[in-house]
């Protein structure tokens, strides 16, 4: 599974920015019901052996909510920040962005 992480790392991401594997992170600009189901999503993925990043910058410059590089669709966006995200990058990677909605966290799950 590290290499399969690593070759998704080096294809999407942004090599400069300081993103830690399996490591949250949080906006101060965000909502407490969005860092609650960042957690949620992370919690998730620990459970199920996943490796995830929060707050991963794509080569584009656009910052993702979590990553998780396994995942059919990895870029997870929290619906309440989406309409702050680039149109441009939501149409580029939308399949492989998955939304889920604050009133209803378990739609990822």
């Amino acid at each position: 599974m590290q290499k399969e992480t690593n070759t998704f790392m080096r294809t999407y991401l942004n090599s400069y920015s300081k993103t830690n594997l399996n490591a949250i992170k949080h906006d101060s600009n965000t909502t407490k019901e969005h860092r609650q189901l960042v957690n949620q999503i992370c919690d998730w993925a620990t459970e199920h052996k996943l490796d995830y990043l929060t707050r991963a910058v794509l080569k584009e410059g656009k910052i993702v909510d979590v990553v998780i590089p396994s995942l059919v669709k990895p870029f997870i966006e929290v619906r309440d920040s989406e309409e702050k995200k680039d149109k441009e990058y939501l149409d580029k990677f939308k399949d492989k962005i998955k939304f889920v909605n604050v009133s209803d966290p378990l739609g990822l799950l």
